[in-house]
């Protein structure tokens, strides 16, 4: 493999590169680097190393749609060149998978700049929204907000053990929003003042369900209780397909050394420790996804999300 994709796919393992959307325009990056370098003769051998590469990058975050989506996208893309005969030779694909790339690219731009307005017309002026975790797709909504000159504050929580929630300040601060920074323990005690809530999303489910970072279904549930709106900002290409056909999404456990790196000699091995880094919310807790199509009802997304992909469920 390319030393160029290789350093690419460690720092999204690492989470050097976090966020769905961040991860997915690495994967672009990484597939088109590893396409230029190829070496294949013809394009079907190039069409295969396609596929392996993909598999490999799509496979370094594993509750990741939304890699995955484009990935396979772009492998279809390619082998319906070959098979209409449009691209005869290697040259001719890579050119064309190219340009291809760089249309996703600029899609996603376009529908996170509708996403954002959408999400941030939901803001009610003079309130306090509550988010978790970082979220590009949540924190561009609030500085939408910002821009539409509306007064709001922001609390998001950290989330242990990698403390995401700082990103997510450092972010809003710079865009001069009033934020505070607070332990994830402390939600209930900042609920009680809330107005709406908005987090983001690494997948959704056939079901509606969402699956997002550890500790978001406590704050759904917080958010229930004290009857406080809770949306998820998240793209359609986050829609899990898999699990149309039963297939759960799989809930990456990350490295217990990233909970306690150096635990007592001696009781190392009596202690487990355990590091989930996600959690699913369901559906019903979910007031509506908001999506470059719009805001949409948990259970509406299905239908929204299949005809984005070209999903055809019926023959």
């Amino acid at each position: 493999m390319d030393k160029e994709v290789d350093r690419i796919i460690r720092d999204i393992r690492s989470l050097k590169i976090q966020g769905a959307r961040n991860v997915a325009k690495a994967a672009i990056k990484a597939l088109l680097i590893s396409a230029n370098k190829s070496k294949a003769k013809t394009v079907g051998s190039f069409n295969k190393e396609l596929l392996k590469v993909g598999r490999e990058i799509a496979e370094s975050r594993p509750t990741e749609p939304m890699t995955r989506n484009i990935i396979d996208e772009s492998y279809r893309f390619a082998l319906h060149q070959i098979r209409l005969r449009n691209a005869r030779t290697v040259s001719e694909l890579k050119r064309m998978l190219s340009a291809h790339e760089e249309g996703v690219l600029k899609k996603m731009e376009d529908d996170a700049k509708k996403l954002a307005l959408y999400g941030a017309r939901l803001i009610p002026d003079d309130s306090v929204v509550l988010t978790h975790c970082h979220s590009s797709t949540s924190t561009r909504v609030m500085i939408e907000a910002k821009k539409l000159k509306k007064n709001f504050s922001v609390v998001c929580f950290e989330t242990r053990p990698r403390y995401q929630g700082r990103v997510t300040a450092t972010e809003l601060a710079k865009a001069e929003i009033d934020v505070t920074l607070a332990v994830d323990g402390a939600m209930e005690l900042f609920m009680r003042k809330a107005d709406i809530v908005i987090v983001g999303a690494d997948s959704i489910t056939s079901r509606g369900d969402l699956i997002n970072k550890i500790g978001t279904s406590t704050l759904a549930h917080i958010a229930r209780m004290n009857d406080v709106s809770f949306y998820s900002a998240a793209e359609l290409y986050k829609y899990s397909t898999m699990t149309i056909f039963g297939t759960r999404e799989k809930i990456e456990e990350r490295d217990p050394k990233e909970v306690w790196e150096q635990p007592p000699k001696g009781l190392a091995t009596k202690i487990k420790i355990r590091n989930p880094a996600f959690e699913a919310v369901a559906a019903k807790y979910v007031n509506g996804y908001i999506t470059e199509a719009g805001v949409i009802p948990a259970e509406s997304l299905f239908a929204v999300a299949t005809q984005k992909l070209g999903i055809k469920i019926y023959e």
